[in-house]
């Protein structure tokens, strides 16, 4: 019904500029797992991009992945959190052909071994090898805390900047 209305809304031109999201949120999933994130994202021009920030819970920044359209929506895989990250916080953000964005509110899903009725993680390995994670500050360093490496084909860091006189 929303993904209807969404798609309504632009065929008769009273979209807003920027982009619509229409995403379930994913409550919980088995531990070490690669959680799958998708939304509907729609727009009255063109989506350019969009993505999904993650962190575990408590760390000062987020990484991210960049979503692919499946043909139906975006969707992402993020890295398996480490054993000890309980709860892993994240929101999806996309980006139209006007520099407009729009992002969700921050969620929580819960990485618990018991108690996760429907667990969303994604075991395709040509969706769980090889990810790109990028980082948004250059105090996350070049290696992702948190995360097991594994999966990630490449870990694009922040370069600190020069100071220039």
């Amino acid at each position: 019904m929303v993904v209807a209305t969404l798609f309504g809304a632009l065929l008769f031109g009273a979209a807003p500029d920027e982009p619509v999201l229409d995403h379930q949120p994913v409550v919980c999933t088995a531990p070490e797992k690669n959680a799958r994130l998708c939304a509907y994202v729609a727009d009255d021009g063109e989506v350019r991009r969009s993505r999904v920030y993650f962190r575990a819970k408590g760390q000062p920044a987020f990484y991210y992945v960049d979503m692919a359209f499946d043909g139906i929506q975006f969707c992402a895989t993020l890295p398996a959190p480490k054993k000890n990250v309980p709860v892993v916080e994240y929101y999806v953000w996309a980006v139209d052909n006007d520099f407009l964005s729009q992002r969700t509110r921050t969620y929580e899903i819960a990485f618990t071994p018991t108690g996760c009725e429907f667990p969303v993680f994604d075991e395709d390995p040509t969706r769980t090898k090889g990810l790109v994670v990028a980082a948004t500050s250059e105090k996350q360093g070049k290696k992702i805390e948190s995360f097991h490496e594994e999966g990630i084909g490449q870990f694009l860091h922040v370069e600190k900047r020069k100071k220039t006189k």
